[in-house]
C-alpha cells in the first residue's frame, strides 16, 4: 500500500513540477525547485511526513507527502494537531534532487519535498 502511495506521489510530483514550477535555483550541486499547489491537509505520518490531498491533471484526488517542513512554518501552523485535518492550504514547497550511489556503483536520483510556506485558505 505504501509503495503504491510512494509511486503515486512520485508521479504526481512530476506533474506538479511541470504545472506549478515557479523558480529554479542551483545550490551545492543539488537542484532546488520551488513550486506552489493547493491541497487539503490529511495528517502526519512518522514514515511519510505531512500528507495533503491534491488534485492531479485529471481532477482526481491524490495524496502528496512532504518529508520536511521549515521550522518557522511549523511554529505558525501546528500540522501535528488534529484541528488542521481537512483544512485547505496553499502550499509552497521546495523539491531538492540529489544523487546517491548504491553499493553496486549505480547512481539513483532522489527528491525531497520541503514545505517552505503555508497559507490557510
Amino acid at each position: 500500500m505504501k509503495s503504491k502511495q510512494v509511486i503515486l506521489a512520485f508521479i504526481f510530483s512530476i506533474v506538479a513540477f511541470n504545472a506549478n514550477a515557479i523558480l529554479e535555483i542551483k545550490h551545492n550541486n543539488q537542484d532546488v525547485v520551488t513550486a506552489t499547489i493547493t491541497g487539503t491537509y490529511d495528517g502526519y505520518d512518522e514514515d511519510d511526513g505531512y500528507a495533503f490531498v491534491v488534485p492531479d491533471e485529471e481532477g482526481d484526488d491524490e495524496t502528496m507527502y512532504f518529508a520536511e517542513i521549515a521550522e518557522d512554518v511549523l511554529k505558525a501552523v501546528n500540522l501535528q494537531s488534529n484541528d488542521m485535518m481537512g483544512k485547505r492550504f496553499e502550499i509552497t514547497y521546495e523539491i531538492t534532487e540529489y544523487e546517491e550511489e548504491d553499493e553496486n556503483g549505480f547512481t539513483e536520483i532522489y527528491e525531497v519535498y520541503k514545505i517552505v510556506k503555508l497559507k490557510k485558505l
